[in-house]
């Protein structure tokens, strides 16, 4: 007799995830279930409702912890500039992640407003550890005269924040006004570093 495949939780936020991004909250959860192949009472024995199912969708994927490279292995190694080029462009590919799923979450809030709460908490948490990461990276480089006296927390604020918008801005099509063609993720690391990298050279 042939086993049973498993349907992993997995699967069915990926269906869903997709599915929502498609077509935001008016996504059906029938259209969730023919995309994940399975019905849809399987859907709400693991999921009761709607908003629980599109919760856990929306964060999927976005709870690794801290940053996507070990910073504190680079300390004195190489060049910081590739280091922070190689970083933004690991952070550039998670945003392009994350923003969809933050721009749905904000869009329709939970109408729980403890798990709303504990959803914005959880993102929050995450970018606040992955930027106390690169700020200890950063001052270790400068005990050792590999980069210039700056205040991390700033340079922080600016890097990672120029890389959430440009996700952003890609993501949901907005662009500046009068803005040249964009450029691609890895050409806008590259300037960006670039242009950062005057307050930091020593």
């Amino acid at each position: 007799m042939a086993r049973i495949a498993t349907i992993t939780d997995e699967r069915l936020l990926l269906a869903a995830r997709q599915e929502f991004l498609e077509h935001g909250i008016r996504a059906t959860s029938a259209a969730i279930a023919r995309r994940a192949g399975v019905s849809p009472g399987i859907l709400f024995h693991r999921f009761k409702t709607k908003e629980a199912l599109f919760a856990a969708a929306m964060s999927a994927g976005n709870d690794a912890p801290g940053l996507p490279i070990d910073l504190r292995a680079r300390v004195g190694k190489g060049s910081v500039q590739k280091t922070l080029v190689d970083l933004g462009e690991l952070l550039l590919e998670k945003f392009f992640v994350v923003v969809p799923g933050q721009v749905m979450a904000w869009a329709n809030p939970d109408p729980d407003p403890k798990r709303s709460v504990n959803m914005v908490e959880q993102h929050r948490e995450r970018g606040v550890r992955g930027q106390r990461g690169l700020v200890e990276y950063l001052r270790a480089e400068e005990r050792r005269g590999r980069i210039r006296h700056i205040d991390p927390f700033v340079f922080v604020q600016a890097f990672s924040g120029a890389l959430w918008f440009f996700a952003f801005e890609q993501v949901t099509g907005a662009k500046l006004r009068g803005a040249a063609e964009s450029p691609s993720r890895s050409e806008f690391v590259r300037k960006l570093v670039d242009t950062l990298w005057s307050g930091l050279n020593p």
